[in-house]
């Protein structure tokens, strides 16, 4: 779980597929480390808070580093407790890759609150990192721009 640019993004996929070298990756860029491996989630009102169990709180684990204690090695600043946790991103060795306007998004229903997920696959040549963070910057964003597309592919078609 980490928290990126202020929103929660539960980051999952089998074991050893690298969710937390993306986690190490993006707190390396200045993002905030909130859990590795069990996260607790709850429900707050309508809004899904996440933190870490006390007895892994700080430590992120890789397979080629060990375990990291985040708030020493980076800094409190990049260090948070407890986070809400607003996205997912599902991560897979291939996909099946179609042509999609929308690309490979779904919703999952966690403590009963819709949550938007991300699939993103490991066989892409550009890194997670930027297409994380390039599709959170898409979900802040009033005007989608496949809402764009096919209101010019209409306009084009009227002509």
């Amino acid at each position: 779980m980490v928290c990126v640019d202020g929103l929660g993004v539960l980051i999952k996929g089998p074991p050893g597929i690298g969710k937390s070298s993306l986690a190490l990756q993006l707190i390396s860029e200045g993002h905030q480390f909130v859990a590795d491996d069990v996260v607790d989630i709850h429900r707050h009102k309508h809004e899904l808070i996440a933190t870490a169990p006390s007895i892994l709180k700080d430590l992120l684990n890789t397979r080629e580093l060990g375990t990291i204690n985040i708030r020493q090695h980076f800094g409190s600043a990049h260090v948070l407790d407890t986070c809400p946790l607003h996205f997912q991103l599902n991560l897979h060795e291939t996909l099946k890759q179609e042509s999609q306007l929308e690309g490979n998004q779904s919703e999952e229903q966690i403590l009963g609150i819709a949550t938007p997920m991300l699939h993103l696959s490991l066989s892409n040549p550009s890194s997670l990192s930027i297409r994380l963070l390039t599709w959170l910057k898409m979900q802040r964003m009033t005007n989608n721009a496949n809402e764009q597309l096919k209101y010019r592919q209409q306009q084009q078609i009227q002509q």
